[in-house]
């Protein structure tokens, strides 16, 4: 306690301020160390070993105690409490590695034990911990390496005794010498003097540079550092431990804080102030750029030609320091100085680590509108580097520190006025989900995962699952009811499968929307961005070829060249949505062919070679060249795509805005009650309002509403976990089912086969012998019948099926029959001819039944059978169940009874 004096208005008033008290928490610090237990979760392995020790120990005589079980909440859990950190500690001293190929151990200090040991000495030193963590993480490695020092080695690695290598040896012969040479000038200078040369004393604490006058000089005093084999990482109160002790640790699930570590999450970089200065801060964001890993000098050691001296120079976090040239050693002995270097750096007495610096991002969802993402430099050593990638969503737990500019040379003139920068320093980095893969309910309560557990099994239940799911996708945008299933099954995909000889084959589904302006093709795109977990949206016209794919950037500081990945390499295992895709430049989209089959994106610039993923599906929106569709032209000719890329695409879809009295009033109707009712955002601003009560009936209203049986749709949060649980099953394609798909396909190609009359002659006029435009994709080819399946894995997904089924080849023929049908002219008719108006849905359908009868010669068609050739030809069960209805109703058909058989009428 310090006491302070201060006039305010004419009187003295005594200010009380507290200072750390660092010696008590260091002996803090020790009895946490010595006396911290925690809960672990036994395996029936264990208790059988443990059972019959006991029974042969016991017939020996030896009393060795049995395991004590704590009592806990879950039934079949078997507790215990064993000590914390001393096992950890020992196995460090006794070098006990898991694998060989480990050359340090990890020491996870979670702030929240502290709290659990003790919740008045524990948690002020917790709180003064996240205030100062830089200090107390060299406190805390004192203590440790005291510890460590009153324990002995009690396990021999290898026939020679206990694990040493050639730092050890190198280390011993050091301590001896430096003993020696204090020895020596205690008994020259002052005999009576006691030098301190225990590790973790007041000569540690010097030499560790804690002191601000000789953190940049080169000093005699052995740092504890060089031998140290652990790296001690400080964790939030928030984050509870991964790694040993703390892989079993049991925590109850009626614990409130349990439940808050679960739902934590960091925050934007916008809310990173000033006054988060040296404090243990939690940040989420997305990596743009990550450098190569590069060693660091953590210890310089230098060794003097002179007087023979070895002195350390320790580095506390400094990414450039300037060695030291003249010894010190020295100069105390009243030597005259060198004119020329007399010390020199011990690259093998040195001891380094590795460092990989990452740029992190501001994700989209946490810009406001209208701003530019902040950045924010991310310092990783030692085992946390090589974690992340770019486009990788990753939490941070680090230390927000200021660094110092380079001062002088040409570096001075870029960063005129600039005297710090910012940067990170990180303790624990988390990697966010990358796709659906990943469940959300880790990071809901037990009530939340019970309800959405429900939800989705009425979901699946429901008449038309699929239907619901696809309905909430952009649920204020009206129609596009065949859209928004391709969509849906974009988000779920397909399997991906690799062969044994490395071939891949993509999963993934790529959906091109092409049409006139004003169709919600923006909207749907930016929808589905959002949904995605991965999602990224850019236009064609405002993103360069190295913006969508990889650019080699040069770093201002350092003057190194790092690779930082595009938009096509962000969204890896995700979904890229590419609005305006035909004004982007040809240059430009040349790149994206390789990313839309092979799914890789290679680098040959400035000397980096490399091979990036880019396993995202493409959605794309195009306008037409003539700002409106003219159906006079082919569709390469009107939207000026090359046929190449097109053919990539799993389905296009063409959306055209033409006049109909119907869709025009119903569209308007929808319109006017989205505004009339201010639409779904206050709904689900409301939602999200409820969640953050802690009462049970607004939160049991919160959850309900994710799935609206009136409406028929579902929340977002829904359709993620919906999509994710989807997503688990890899369906394969039947052996009873496969002659089926074959022949589908033969029966597709078929139909797109040229008449008679020379086919070759009318396609190189621009017409094929079909009525179409030579040159568009939509013909059946060996790419359309790797989308069939494609869609079919991904319908089979939906339906949380392991197996293909032949109503999935149905669907996804149907799919595949409207996207080529919405590419066909409006005013051609079914069988090619021009200048007669379609017929209506019903009359297509019946015909589709009739010619079938006519040509077999039969006078009735099985139920299944006519069923099998509507989806085929791209309609619905509903509408062959209304075809019949109607027909019925008119007295041309008859269903039988058991409704299995359509019989005609004759005359």
């Amino acid at each position: 306690m310090a006491t302070q004096d201060t006039l305010q208005g004419g009187d003295i008033t005594n200010v009380t301020t507290s200072y750390p008290d660092y010696e008590s928490d260091t002996q803090t610090f020790s009895d946490f160390l010595k006396e911290h237990t925690i809960l672990r979760v036994v395996k029936d392995d264990e208790m059988d070993d443990s059972d019959s020790d006991n029974d042969e120990e016991g017939g020996a005589g030896n009393n060795r105690p049995r395991r004590l079980y704590e009592p806990v909440a879950e039934e079949g859990l078997n507790v215990e409490r064993v000590p914390c950190y001393p096992p950890l500690l020992q196995k460090i001293k006794n070098r006990a590695y898991d694998d060989d190929h480990q050359a340090t151990f990890l020491l996870e200090i979670p702030l929240r034990e502290l709290v659990a040991w003790d919740s008045v000495r524990g948690a002020d030193l917790a709180d003064r911990a996240i205030a100062n963590t830089m200090r107390y993480q060299t406190l805390f490695g004192q203590v440790i390496d005291r510890y460590l020092d009153s324990l002995s080695q009690t396990e021999a690695r290898n026939q020679n005794g206990f694990l040493r290598d050639t730092e050890d040896v190198l280390h011993e012969q050091r301590m001896e010498q430096q003993a020696r040479q204090n020895d020596f000038l205690q008994q020259q200078q002052n005999p009576n003097e006691n030098i301190d040369l225990q590790v973790g004393g007041v000569a540690a604490e010097q030499a560790e540079g804690t002191n601000n006058n000789n953190q940049d000089q080169a000093t005699t005093m052995f740092p504890p550092i060089l031998l140290r084999k652990y790296e001690l990482r400080i964790l939030p109160l928030e984050r509870k431990g991964k790694l040993f002790p703390f892989v079993r640790q049991y925590i109850a699930k009626s614990n409130s804080h349990a439940t808050q570590i679960a739902n934590q999450s960091g925050v934007s970089l916008r809310h990173v102030r000033a006054k988060s200065l040296g404090r243990l801060v939690t940040i989420t964001g997305m990596v743009v750029r990550a450098t190569d890993v590069k060693p660091y000098c953590q210890v310089a050691t230098y060794s003097c030609d002179d007087c023979g001296a070895e002195l350390y120079q320790v580095l506390n976090g400094q990414r450039e320091f300037m060695p030291q040239r003249h010894c010190p050693n020295c100069a105390q002995q009243n030597r005259r100085k060198s004119k020329f270097n007399t010390l020199h750096l011990q690259t093998r007495g040195s001891k380094f680590t590795k460092f990989q610096e990452l740029k992190l991002q501001e994700l989209p969802s946490q810009v406001p509108m209208g701003h530019v993402p902040r950045s924010l430099s991310v310092y990783c050593r030692g085992e946390l580097t090589r974690l992340a990638n770019p486009g990788d969503v990753i939490t941070v737990d680090g230390v927000f520190l200021p660094q110092k500019v380079t001062e002088g040379g040409y570096r001075s003139s870029r960063n005129a006025g600039l005297m710090a920068t910012l940067f990170l320093e990180a303790q624990h980095l988390e990697l966010h989900k990358k796709s659906f893969d990943e469940s959300l309910l880790d990071h809901l309560s037990e009530a939340e995962s019970e309800q959405i557990d429900r939800d989705i099994q009425m979901v699946a239940t429901s008449e038309d699952p699929i239907g619901i799911l696809a309905a909430s996708i952009a649920p204020e945008i009206f129609g596009h009811e065949n859209i928004k299933r391709a969509l849906l099954l974009q988000l779920t995909g397909g399997v991906t499968r690799k062969l044994e000889d490395g071939m891949k084959i993509r999963g993934d589904i790529n959906i091109c929307l092409m049409g006139d302006p004003g169709v919600a093709k923006s909207q749907l795109l930016k929808h589905v961005s959002s949904i995605a977990p991965r999602g990224v949206y850019t236009t064609g016209k405002g993103s360069s070829g190295v913006g969508l794919t990889a650019a080699v950037t040069k770093n201002t500081v350092t003057g190194e060249l790092s690779l930082e990945g595009g938009a096509l390499v962000l969204a890896d295992q995700g979904i890229c949505a590419i609005d305006e895709f035909d004004k982007m430049d040809e240059t430009d989209r040349t790149a994206i062919h390789e990313v839309m089959e092979q799914q890789t994106v290679s680098i040959a610039k400035a000397g980096i070679v490399a091979t990036l993923n880019a396993r995202t599906a493409v959605l794309a929106a195009a306008n037409p060249l003539y700002s409106r569709y003219n159906r006079s032209k082919s569709l390469s000719e009107n939207i000026n795509l090359p046929n190449s890329l097109l053919s990539r695409f799993d389905l296009m879809f063409l959306i055209l805005d033409t006049p109909d009295v119907d869709k025009d009033m119903a569209l308007a109707r929808h319109v006017t009650f989205v505004h009339q009712n201010e639409g779904l955002e206050e709904k689900k601003d409301d939602d999200d309002d409820d969640e953050d009560n802690s009462g049970d009936e607004s939160m049991a209203e919160a959850i309900t509403s994710d799935y609206d049986e009136t409406k028929g749709t579902v929340s977002p949060r829904l359709l993620r976990e919906h999509v994710a649980r989807a997503r688990r099953h890899e369906p394969t394609v039947p052996r009873e089912v496969a002659p089926y798909v074959v022949e589908a396909y033969v029966s597709l190609r078929m139909q797109d086969r040229p008449r008679r009359g020379g086919a070759r002659q009318s396609q190189s006029f621009g017409t094929n012998a079909n009525g179409g435009k030579s040159g568009d994709q939509t013909a059946m080819t060996a790419r359309q019948l790797l989308s069939i399946l494609r869609l079919s894995q991904s319908l089979a997904r939906l339906r949380f099926s392991d197996f293909v089924a032949r109503e999935d080849v149905d669907e996804a023929i149907r799919l595949t029959h409207m996207s080529k049908a919405s590419l066909e002219d409006e005013g051609t008719s079914m069988d090619g001819s021009k200048g007669k108006k379609r017929e209506d849905i019903m009359s297509r359908v019946f015909h589709i039944i009739r010619d079938y009868a006519t040509t077999s010669n039969c006078t009735f068609v099985e139920l299944k059978l006519a069923e099998a050739m509507v989806l085929r030809k791209g309609f619905t069960v509903q509408h062959l169940q209304s075809c019949l209805e109607e027909y019925e109703a008119l007295e041309i058909i008859q269903v039988n009874s058991a409704r299995t058989q359509i019989h005609f009428v004759s005359n």
